[in-house]
């Protein structure tokens, strides 16, 4: 991996390029315990994750624990902390991976599909009886229309007897 230089070797370094350091290691660190968070919620809201590799998941919680092993010999606790939250997180996501639960919910994608077509269907099923209403209403002014034109007809033309 190359030469490791600890905080106690780097005396000599500008201190202007230390507080940039410093700086990008928080926001890193921030960066790396927020992109965990929902994921963690989706799982945990489903209660399952079978639609995760399991490759990803065991090899990103051995990354992480061999990165927290180096993290706590070098004493960077800065960045053992994103670490710890990428192990927690993996840790949650692989025990709904091997036991979801048995009243795990359907995935909120299908239910949003699910909700949209009940929508469009109850949409549909309004425009076809508002479409049917029309017709009817059509229907029944040409047969008042038809009743009058033949009673006019009937009425001015039949001769009596």
């Amino acid at each position: 991996m190359g030469d490791c230089i600890n905080k106690t070797n780097v005396n000599n370094e500008n201190p202007d390029v230390e507080l940039f350091m410093t700086i990008l290691v928080n926001i890193g660190n921030v960066l790396s315990i927020l992109y965990n968070i929902p994921q963690m919620w989706r799982t945990h809201k489903l209660k399952k994750a079978d639609d995760i590799s399991s490759y990803f998941l065991w090899m990103r919680l051995s990354s992480g624990i061999i990165w927290s092993i180096y993290c706590i010999y070098y004493r960077m606790w800065y960045v053992i902390i994103s670490w710890s939250t990428t192990i927690i997180s993996t840790t949650q996501i692989l025990y709904y991976k091997y036991f979801p639960s048995p009243l795990a919910s359907v995935p909120l994608i299908e239910e949003q599909e699910q909700e949209q077509e009940q929508q469009r269907s109850q949409g549909e099923s309004r425009e076809k009886e508002e479409r049917i209403e029309m017709q009817n209403i059509k229907n029944s002014r040409e047969k008042k229309h038809d009743y009058n034109e033949y009673e006019y007809q009937h009425s001015v033309f039949t001769p009596f007897y």
